[in-house]
């Protein structure tokens, strides 16, 4: 399992790599139906990125809100990211921060909900986010661990083609940099077919 603080090394590398292009989702409003009869979840959102502006419909069916975002979130972004096809849950809470509370029942208490990702070799990531609604949290816990395997393979590939294009320019400095950055981004992504074979040609 990643440490907190390597993991928000690895995000730090990921912005500096992708600068401006950085991917990050934003959710104002959401809509969600539940059936009890069914234990079905359906969600549609809009998710903004931050960085360009655009805005995604992400919509999805599930047995519960993070189980739902999640299809809509790999159904919307999997085709051009693939790596989101790869990753699976591995744990999952929501935790009752009782110290919080302002009401004496403790019932507006904020609640942490946590989410542990596998990636292709079973290493693990672990998003959480705390506030008063526990929907709000789960939400953003979940683009949160959407967005980290996106930008992760967004700069795995930006920083292959910088790589490549130091070669091609005999730049000896550079080519270890970016050697460096591929060592550490590589352990921190999952393997789709556009990265096997990226990492068959280095």
């Amino acid at each position: 399992m990643t440490n907190p603080e390597k993991q928000a090394r690895t995000i730090a590398l990921m912005r500096d790599v992708l600068g401006e292009e950085y991917t990050h989702l934003v959710v104002e409003t959401v809509v969600i139906e539940e059936n009890l009869a069914e234990g079905t979840t359906a969600i549609t959102c809009n998710a903004t990125d931050e960085s360009s502006g655009e805005q995604n419909v992400v919509a999805g069916k599930g047995v519960g809100v993070i189980d739902a975002l999640f299809q809509g979130v790999v159904s919307r972004f999997a085709a051009e990211y693939p790596s989101l096809k790869t990753i699976r849950f591995h744990a999952f809470s929501v935790d009752a921060e009782l110290e919080t509370k302002q009401e004496f029942s403790g019932a507006d208490s904020e609640a942490r909900v946590q989410l542990d990702i596998a990636n292709s070799e079973e290493k693990i990531f672990t998003f959480s986010h705390a506030s008063r609604s526990v929907t709000a949290s789960a939400i953003i816990t979940t683009l949160a661990a959407a967005e980290y395997f996106i930008n992760s393979e967004r700069a795995f590939v930006a920083t292959y083609h910088a790589l490549k294009d130091a070669k091609e320019r005999n730049r000896s400095d550079l080519v270890q940099r970016y050697t460096n950055t591929l060592a550490t981004l590589v352990q921190n992504t999952s393997y789709s077919e556009v990265i096997s074979n990226i990492r068959e040609e280095i």
